[in-house]
């Protein structure tokens, strides 16, 4: 009889078990399939029409088609980027609001101008997915002969160029390369992307630095040169930039570009993320993705990179703005 007890005690028990594991892994595939219920909210911190806003529509769209509920991208525009990061941070940390950043949200921590937010401890990333190179050009009745004269010419005076904010990405960018070669700079500001087009068109500035895709028309027009490619190898899918050297080639280890990824407020569900990822990582391998990223230009680096690697880049680009953001005088 006790042998008996005792085995009918042990059944009993094994079942129990056997109920509670099924119940937990029931839960745990129910709160999997609970997100999302419903649509996810991606903010573009940028204007409607910017590299930005396109790529994120784009981006959304092509997600969207592997998903129950849809990533709807919302215009958030404001003082670099800086709008849409408070909005951001004020949701809460559910998975229903996706930022889009981009290296102005780094530079923002470096100048402090978000006050009391500092995005890289706020926020937590999903993947780094896009990325820009830029191009150095001139006029193109510039009396720069090519990139060597330059460095010797700004190196004798002040090498002037346009841009639409101080302490905007391509001011830190071409003052990262002026301290790498020696040469002196001196930014000029404009109202508008357009307004530093015309003022370099027009002879106003210098030197034109801006992303390739944004240059690469001027280029086979015959308006600007290129002088030198911020990037470890020649553009060779180009034949317009096929001579013109890269700044590693040059012996400068300056290789800055604009990039655009997704992060998330910090503190959201780990499963939360996880989906996110493997969403964001499917539609980056679909054909209509990789099309429209080599019309874009941004197919010459493999940019795509996960949580912990994408963390890794930002922090080495916060080093890297910040020693000249304290050379130029914009931080103390």
């Amino acid at each position: 009889m006790k042998k008996r007890f005792l085995l009918s005690v042990m059944i009993i028990g094994s079942l129990l078990l056997a109920a509670c594991s099924s119940s937990q892994s029931s839960a745990g595939n129910k709160g999997n399939k609970d997100y999302p219920k419903r649509p996810i909210e991606l903010v573009v911190p940028f204007g409607e029409g910017s590299a930005s806003d396109t790529f994120a529509r784009k981006y959304a769209e092509i997600m969207s088609k592997d998903m129950d509920q849809p990533l709807q991208p919302v215009n958030k525009d404001g003082s670099g980027g800086l709008v849409g990061m408070v909005y951001a941070h004020g949701q809460a940390n559910d998975g229903y609001t996706v930022l889009e950043v981009t290296p102005s949200h780094v530079i923002a921590d470096v100048l402090g101008t978000g006050k009391n937010m500092k995005f890289l401890e706020e926020f937590e990333p999903i993947a780094r997915i896009q990325e820009d190179i830029y191009v150095l050009s001139v006029p193109a009745n510039s009396k720069i002969k090519d990139f060597d004269n330059l460095v010797k010419m700004g190196k004798e005076k002040e090498i002037s160029f346009a841009g639409v904010s101080p302490g905007g990405l391509d001011d830190l960018t071409l003052n990262a390369l002026a301290d790498a070669t020696g040469m002196k700079v001196k930014f000029v500001p404009y109202g508008s992307g357009s307004e530093v087009k015309a003022a370099v068109l027009g002879g106003e500035v210098d030197v034109y630095l801006d992303k390739l895709i944004n240059t690469v028309n001027y280029i086979k027009d015959g308006k600007v040169r290129p002088m030198v490619v911020l990037n470890d190898k020649r553009i060779t899918q180009i034949d317009e930039l096929k001579d013109t050297p890269t700044t590693v080639e040059k012996g400068y280890d300056v290789t800055i570009g604009s990039w655009r990824g997704f992060v998330v407020k910090k503190g959201t569900p780990q499963e939360v993320k996880d989906y996110l990822l493997e969403q964001v990582k499917k539609a980056y391998e679909t054909e209509e993705y990789k099309k429209f990223n080599e019309d874009s230009l941004t197919n010459i680096r493999d940019s795509f990179l996960e949580p912990e690697e994408f963390k890794k880049a930002m922090q080495e680009d916060y080093k890297v703005f910040d020693k000249v953001a304290k050379q130029t005088g914009l931080k103390k």
